[in-house]
């Protein structure tokens, strides 16, 4: 009796944590749809599209854009929901670009969906910071080279002052941040030349990657730690910190 007893309390918990997760992956569509719509027709230029998935404060952010004529396409939309309630849901999306000027790039952002009676709709939008989460311990010598080869290219690029050929190593935050602080350091040379330059592979998961750097760069040694991201057109800089 007692045997039978817990094997029928151990159905019931394996059937109830089945169906509360068969429940999470149904219910997590539409707002992860409705934030991809939302993406991609905003990359579009026309603001018109975007404005039927959104609401509130991304809605308002939309309309500022009527009359832009920065448009970008859509290489790929992965999201994924971080949070969901009741109504609400927390969506973080990753999204590969090709711009104008033929160049890769990346953003990651987090959204607020809510949802009306015209369905799931983007509230809010946001930069969010790349995403570098999950447990990893193994980089290929391949990839860590990849990684060497791009990140020597752009120190390389700033030894020589040539401010705008080191933005073809970056996407991300890495390249925004590059380009809004042009107009005040973006002339002569920034950094002296860099010499023995060590990588040490930190992480990988999917097309996200961690390498710790260190050089020797005028009297003084450096240690950084850098995040990549694999577009269509290679490894590209995401984000870097002096450590």
């Amino acid at each position: 009796m007692a045997k039978k007893t817990i094997f029928i309390l151990a159905a019931i918990l394996i059937f109830s944590v089945l169906g509360y997760n068969i429940w999470r992956v149904c219910a997590s569509v539409p707002p992860k749809k409705a934030a991809e719509n939302y993406v991609r027709a905003l990359a579009t230029g026309n603001v018109d599209t975007p404005l039927k998935y959104s609401s509130g404060d991304a809605a308002f952010a939309v309309s500022r854009l009527k009359g832009s004529k920065v448009t970008a396409k859509v290489e790929d939309v992965s999201c994924s929901v971080g949070a969901l309630g009741r109504g609400w849901a927390k969506v973080l999306a990753t999204v590969e670009l090709t711009l104008q000027d033929g160049s890769a790039d990346v953003g990651w952002y987090s959204m607020d969906m809510t949802k009306t009676g015209q369905g799931w709709k983007v509230a809010s939008f946001r930069e969010a910071k790349p995403d570098m989460s999950g447990v990893s311990l193994f980089v290929s010598g391949a990839e860590a080279d990849a990684a060497k080869r791009v990140f020597q290219g752009y120190l390389d690029a700033l030894a020589a002052g040539n401010w705008q050929g080191a933005t073809k190593y970056l996407a991300g935050p890495a390249r925004r941040s590059q380009e809004m602080g042009a107009a005040v350091i973006g002339k002569g040379v920034v950094i002296g030349r860099v010499v023995d330059l060590k990588v040490v592979p930190v992480w990988k998961r999917g097309k996200s990657m961690l390498v710790r750097f260190g050089y020797h760069v005028e009297s003084r040694d450096v240690s950084v730690l850098a995040g990549f991201f694999r577009t269509k057109q290679g490894w590209r800089i995401v984000k870097i910190n002096q450590i």
